[in-house]
This record gives C-alpha cells, sequence and structure tokens, in this order.
C-alpha cells in the first residue's frame, strides 16, 4: 500500500499477517548502485523500517532490488560522512593550495547535508570494509524477518 504525500521516511507500507513494515524506497537508473541520500537519513531508524534501493535497467530488464534495515543504513552513511570529512581532498583548487584551502573543503564538507549510499569511504571504515550491496540483492525474507 502507497502512503499519502508527504509521509516522513515511508513509500510503501507492506503487510503480511499480522506484521508491518515500512519501506523507503530510493531510485536510480542507469544499473548504477549508488543512491543519493541526505542527513535527515541518519536519523531515519526504526526496527521495522526498510529501505529499498532500486536500480532501474533498460525498459525491458527487470530492475535490482536490495532491501536493508533503515538502522544500517543510517549507520553506514553517518560513519561515512564522518569519515569523508577528515579524508585529504582528492583534488585540490587551483588557488589556495595550502593549508587554508584543505581547511575550506573540510568545512564544506562538515556542512553538507548530502550522502551517498553506498560510497567508496565504507571500504575504509573497519566495521563496513566488508560491507556488499550484493549481499542485500532481492533479500525479500528480511522483511519477514
Amino acid at each position: 500500500m502507497p502512503t499519502i504525500r508527504n509521509t516522513s521516511g515511508v513509500d510503501i507500507i507492506a503487510t503480511k499477517d499480522d506484521k508491518n513494515v515500512s519501506i523507503q524506497v530510493k531510485t536510480n537508473s542507469y544499473g548504477k548502485i549508488k543512491f543519493p541520500m541526505s542527513k535527515s537519513n541518519e536519523e531515519l531508524i526504526a526496527a521495522d523500517l526498510y529501505y529499498m534501493f532500486v536500480t532501474l535497467k533498460g525498459e525491458d530488464d527487470r530492475p535490482d532490488f536490495y532491501i536493508l534495515p533503515s538502522k544500517l543504513v543510517a549507520k553506514y552513511i553517518k560513519e561515512t560522512h564522518e569519515k569523508f570529512v577528515t579524508l585529504e581532498p582528492r583534488r585540490m583548487p587551483k588557488e589556495g593550495r595550502g593549508k587554508e584551502a584543505k581547511e575550506e573543503i573540510k568545512k564544506r564538507r562538515e556542512k553538507s547535508t548530502m550522502r551517498q549510499f553506498p560510497n567508496y569511504v565504507g571500504k575504509l571504515i573497519p566495521s563496513f570494509k566488508d560491507f556488499e550491496i550484493n549481499d542485500y540483492k532481492d533479500k525479500w525474507k528480511i522483511l519477514e524477518e
């Protein structure tokens, strides 16, 4: 059952027997397994809330579905963003190549409300170094647990 507009954090409510789960859907196209998220998703946690990440492909191809608990997604995007803020910039701006430029980049990163799931920073964090989103592909049973 789809929810009404502006239901915070919930796009679908699924029911089976006496169990209800809420699902937040994030979609991406062109077969990419990268999903934009926001800082607010770091706090969107509930035992019965799940994310369904959908990767659209060609017109006649079945999309890929990745189903993950909200607690895992929230922890991942929060910790990877905190780590990202501390990383050396990959490219420095043309002017101000010194310490001041690095500090400016760090400040912009700290202020950013944008997050990405999954991302390369996850491999730099011990608790996520083995995380693979493909482990959650078509993991429909997780909604029944």
